[in-house]
């Protein structure tokens, strides 16, 4: 009996009770809010594998789209280059992936090939966000050239006083050293396969740069200034922040002083009453030759090059951009007959193709400039020393320092100088000005090549120059630091870069 009871009590215990408590428990709460959690979770996971598939197959047929591209435009494979491209996709899995046949453009060793491609992936996931999501489109465009097309460039060369200096312990003088690595620069660059497609423009400078009478005789000169003795002009700030040129404006003609006497043995040579390192280069060889395509023209005055005068690095920086840029195609187009080859008659050419015209190609335009110095004054006479013909005649066959050092008075000679002279550059100005023009160049698509080659000299205007260089160049990879020995090495290392293969997207 006592037994039976008992029984019957545990079974009152059994599914009702526990069902209430089970609806009393709270512990289910968590499970409810999980639920959506693990929902949406799966929806990003589901999202994130669509995207993840679809960047490797872009990364995969970008790939084949490069690689194809390359082995199409190289000079040393014979086949069709359509073909090459054909069967890269193919051995890929990728044929259907091809968008249309390669774009072959070919000239006399020169390739440009232009490839497509097109892939669509169907999505896991994604779809069921909507139509829109069934799929994702990825488009790939890879362009190689190999050979040159039309590249313009101007070679900008140091010859001031300074590079009469030795390299190191040796007895070569900087100026020799730049003699044979910029004439094997031109060779290099000038060589029969690329003819009629490459063109330089030398630029030697110092504290001035000669244009030479062609180019002299087609600007507007300041009447109040002009004399037949030697072809500078003088640039307004104004014109250090563009490339352009303004064939509007007159000009002041450069006096032709000598107020540096550098590479004679002072810097301001008191001792020599001849004209010899004038403000001007006078001399035939250190004139612009502008847009040549004539390696021996070029080589020949190179090779001539002299240690003279001051520097101004900023204007033979000028004048490269300038050659370069379109606004200075009327001037050239005046010059007299045969003095550019007709096959550069539209240089300096637009920065971007003309597609109206039939352009598929621009011209790639560069600046390759050396110097081993740094920006420095640079003086000129008062305008009453120097404002009748009889005054020019005098001061062209005379040196400047070595007048004021001569001729009697109270001041000394340094204050006799002064009190004729003003400083029509600054340094300081030289430095703005330069960094400027090298702003503008890069704006408008100019690449720079920049070499100093002051070595390990670390004296503050040496360092300070050093940067200035570096930070002209297009990018630090273009940025050359060199005491004159590897100079040879340098050249043929630009030179290489200007004409070798490149891929571009």
């Amino acid at each position: 009996m006592t037994q039976k009871h008992q029984s019957t009590q545990i079974n009152r215990k059994g599914p009702v009770p526990r069902l209430a408590t089970f609806v009393r428990s709270e512990d289910g709460n968590l499970f409810m809010l999980a639920v959506p959690l693990i929902l949406i979770m799966a929806i990003w996971g589901g999202i994130a594998v669509d995207l993840m598939r679809f960047e490797s197959r872009r990364a995969m047929l970008q790939g084949v789209t490069d690689r194809a591209v390359l082995a199409a435009a190289n000079l040393n494979q014979t086949q069709d280059p359509k073909l090459v491209v054909r069967d890269y996709f193919a051995k890929a899995g990728m044929a259907d992936q091809l968008a249309g046949d390669a774009i072959v453009n070919q000239g006399y060793k020169r390739r440009e090939v232009t490839v497509a491609g097109d892939y669509e992936l169907d999505t896991f996931f994604m779809r069921y966000l909507g139509d829109a999501y069934k799929t994702l489109s990825a488009q790939t465009v890879s362009t190689a050239m190999q050979g040159v097309g039309a590249v313009e460039v101007s070679l900008v060369l140091d010859l001031s006083g300074s590079m009469a200096n030795t390299i190191g312990s040796t007895s070569t003088t900087r100026i020799e050293k730049l003699r044979t690595a910029a004439s094997s620069f031109v060779t290099k660059l000038l060589l029969p396969e690329y003819k009629d497609r490459i063109s330089i423009s030398l630029v030697p400078y110092s504290e001035q740069v000669n244009i030479g009478p062609d180019l002299f005789d087609l600007l507007k000169i300041n009447p109040g200034t002009k004399h037949n003795f030697s072809h500078c002009i003088e640039l307004p700030a104004s014109e250090f922040t563009k490339v352009t040129f303004n064939d509007s404006l007159f000009y002041e003609q450069t006096q032709n002083i000598q107020t540096n006497g550098y590479g004679s043995g002072s810097y301001r040579d008191y001792n020599n009453p001849n004209l010899d390192q004038p403000v001007c280069p006078r001399f035939d060889y250190e004139r612009i030759i502008p847009i040549s395509q004539n390696a021996t023209k070029l080589t020949t005055a190179i090779n001539k090059l002299q240690p003279r005068a001051g520097t101004s690095i900023f204007l033979g920086l000028k004048w490269a951009t300038t050659l370069l840029d379109p606004s200075f195609q009327s001037v050239i187009k005046r010059l007299p007959t045969g003095t550019i080859d007709t096959s550069f008659a539209e240089r300096p050419e637009p920065y971007d193709p003309d597609k109206s015209k039939g352009q598929t190609i621009r011209s790639l335009k560069y600046i390759v400039l050396m110097t081993d110095g740094y920006n420095d004054n640079s003086y000129r006479l008062y305008s009453e020393h120097y404002d009748d013909p009889s005054e020019r005649l005098y001061w062209a066959y005379h040196n400047l320092p070595w007048v004021t050092y001569s001729s009697a008075g109270p001041q000394a000679p340094e204050a006799r100088f002064f009190s004729r002279t003003n400083k029509f550059y600054t340094d300081t100005q030289g430095a703005g000005y330069m960094d400027s023009m090298c702003d503008a160049a890069k704006t408008a698509g100019i690449i720079i090549y920049t070499i100093s080659m002051s070595g390990d000299n670390n004296g503050p205007q040496d360092i300070a120059g050093r940067t200035a260089m570096e930070k002209c160049a297009s990018t630090k990879n273009h940025f050359f630091k060199t005491s004159g020995q590897e100079l040879n090495e340098i050249f043929d290392r630009i030179a290489k870069q200007i004409t070798d293969l490149r891929l571009t997207q």
